[in-house]
């Protein structure tokens, strides 16, 4: 959140006491000028060092200046609750706000059975997600979008960086790199416009798992995923690949043919990614299986294989996978080309039902060509 969390909180809690007040005496009572002031002052003490105070809802969840809120406390509930029940998804206040731009809107957002009015120190609007399309009160230009992206992969390597078998995971900052990318859909109908290139080769572990996260989600929001289950099949995805920090760097950066031990040992990635994260308190239970399932085939084959015979790929290791593939082929690589985009959709369905699930494929294909639209 911002550096004054206090203070946005008493912010909020001030304007919901506001409103209560306002609901229960005329907007010109005493009480309620009190209060607006009071509001007001806040207001302009977290807004010293920024230009504006951010506030996104995401289903039932409160983002403030793009971070998550952990623990929402009670009036942070009901100012959800409050706006959504207004159709407001997102306000922003900005410097030089007036007393009496804040009262107004108070009684805007009472006042449900009328247009909100326009100020012009308050920003607010919904954001409509559709996959294909997109209905927004604020559009990104392609540098806020760049920006946005790049500072997830930075969070990204630094969670990556910071796992362990002896430190605790960073939930809370593999919950806010997820958190973001909704936000992002909720702004960008093309999801190919935040997939990030690999700008380095030490880098392409990062951008990979922040790539196949996106696609991921895409995925499982089209098939109408929602809510709790697609931010933690999110987690999931970003973590898939969580079992290649446990190969040997040199066999990971090898750019010739890999030998048949070190092949191996590629392949076992996914069971070690599997066992660290199972060990972890917290962590979606998800995790550990799209870990270790992520390179199976649909029919039961690929790896790691099973002594006692195929085992059916859980739905979740099956979205992961179509995401990873794409990504995968279209990223450019020191020992391989960037494939075009039909070229990829073209050999995913060749494999359907044989790699990939065919209706996940046909599903993916529908979405991301619609998207490019």
């Amino acid at each position: 959140m911002a550096a004054d969390t206090a203070g946005i909180k008493k912010f909020i809690s001030l304007f919901m006491s506001t409103m209560s007040t306002c609901s229960l005496y005329t907007r010109e009572h005493p009480s309620v000028d009190e209060l607006v002031q009071k509001v007001h002052s806040t207001l302009n003490e977290v807004l010293t060092e920024a230009e504006r105070l951010e506030i996104m809802i995401v289903e039932d969840r409160l983002i403030i200046n793009r971070t998550p809120v952990r623990d929402i406390w009670t009036h942070g509930t009901a100012f959800i609750k409050r706006l959504k029940r207004r159709g407001i998804s997102r306000v922003d206040f900005l410097k030089g706000i007036t007393s009496f731009e804040i009262k107004q809107f108070i009684t805007d957002i009472l006042e449900t059975d009328r247009i909100l009015k326009t100020h012009p120190h308050i920003k607010a609007g919904v954001i409509d997600v559709r996959i294909g399309g997109s209905k927004t009160d604020v559009v990104p230009d392609k540098d806020s979008l760049c920006h946005l992206t790049t500072e997830q992969i930075e969070r990204a390597k630094e969670a990556y960086h910071n796992f362990s078998p002896f430190r605790q995971l960073n939930m809370a900052g593999l919950e806010e790199i997820v958190v973001n990318f909704v936000l992002a859909f909720r702004r960008e109908a093309n999801i190919l416009k935040l997939i990030s290139p690999v700008k380095s080769y030490s880098d392409y572990t990062y951008t990979h798992a922040t790539n196949v996260a996106v696609l991921t989600m895409f995925q499982a929001e089209s098939l109408g995923v929602k809510d709790k289950l697609s931010q933690e099949i999110g987690i999931a995805a970003l973590l898939h690949d969580v079992g290649k920090l446990f190969v040997p760097k040199e066999i990971l950066d090898k750019q010739g043919k890999l030998d048949e031990k070190e092949w191996e040992e590629i392949q076992r990635h996914t069971l070690y990614g599997a066992k660290y994260l199972a060990k972890i308190d917290g962590l979606v239970r998800i995790a550990p299986i799209v870990a270790m399932e992520h390179h199976m085939k649909y029919d039961g084959l690929g790896y790691p294989k099973y002594s006692h015979g195929t085992k059916a790929q859980h739905i979740c290791s099956q979205i992961v996978s179509i995401a990873d593939f794409f990504d995968a082929l279209r990223s450019k690589r020191p020992y391989k080309k960037d494939w075009e985009i039909k070229e990829i959709l073209a050999l995913m369905k060749q494999n359907a039902g044989k790699d990939f699930n065919p209706f996940l494929v046909d599903n993916f294909s529908r979405t991301i060509m619609k998207a490019l639209n």
